[in-house]
């Protein structure tokens, strides 16, 4: 019974802690055909061909987000290696401005010989660019049938990287990508922000939601996704589970010592 009641203000402890600095993963889906403003182009589906983005998650820790995950279901490596995976977006409350993105890009014009990021860190910037600024400020997917994708089915005319100059002053640190190999279609891209100045990208305090977008070269398949913050157990809830488990853990050592 010691052992047990030991166990129980163990919990206590935890459960009085706050929240665990609020670490949690949120899971999101594939939604958006395109970015809102910015379709359909050419084709009015979720996918055009490959690849396959079906959603993924965001682990979150307090304010800060730490790490990204996509998942990828297509596996034929037929035609992979004209797949490039353009710039990571990110927009702090969903108001439709970017406020950083991920630099993943080598190139400056969308197309099948675009070189594909390799694992490694990559820099992640601060902008101020909304989301339907003009063409010009972004790396455009092209058209269908014309200039370098010709002979291709893409979504046509839909933003996949940044296209404005890129400010060193404004750079925050290096993002961890683990890759895109040129001829072999993966199951799990991600990026990972841990090794930035707190661990992670600060969302600033009281942050309840943030928008993500993320596509290959061709933007075949568009993610555009909005994460909300998981809610907080409120103090007064806490302290009632608390005691409640203090009781508990008390009851436990009772019934020990009318034992002895």
């Amino acid at each position: 019974m010691k052992s047990v009641g030991l166990f129980l203000v163990m919990v206590c402890a935890f459960a009085l802690a706050p929240a665990l600095a609020n670490a949690y993963v949120v899971t999101f889906g594939d939604s958006a055909y395109y970015w809102p403003g910015w379709g359909p182009g050419t084709d009015n589906t979720d996918s055009v061909g490959i690849p396959t983005l079906s959603g993924g998650r965001a682990y979150i820790t307090g304010n800060r987000l730490t790490r990204l995950e996509f998942d990828q279901t297509t596996t034929s490596s037929s035609i992979w290696n004209v797949l490039a995976p353009g710039d990571l977006f990110i927009d702090f409350g969903g108001d439709a401005v970017w406020d950083r993105f991920v630099n993943l890009t080598s190139w400056t014009v969308s197309g099948p010989t675009d070189p594909p990021a390799g694992a490694g860190n990559y820099g992640l910037y601060s902008i101020n660019l909304a989301l339907n600024a003009a063409a010009s400020n972004y790396i455009m997917s092209g058209s269908d049938g014309t200039g370098p994708w010709s002979g291709y089915n893409i979504r046509g005319g839909h933003p996949v990287g940044y296209a404005g100059a890129i400010d060193p002053p404004n750079a925050l640190g290096q993002v961890y990508f683990n890759g895109w190999p040129e001829y072999t279609p993966q199951t799990l891209y991600y990026f990972d922000f841990s090794s930035l100045g707190g661990g992670g990208i600060d969302l600033g305090a009281g942050w309840t939601s943030f928008i993500i977008g993320w596509e290959p070269n061709c933007a075949n398949d568009v993610i555009y996704e909005k994460i909300v913050a998981a809610p907080v157990p409120e103090p007064a809830t806490m302290l009632l589970l608390g005691s409640g488990l203090i009781g508990l853990a008390g009851l436990g050592r009772k019934k020990f010592f009318k034992k002895g």
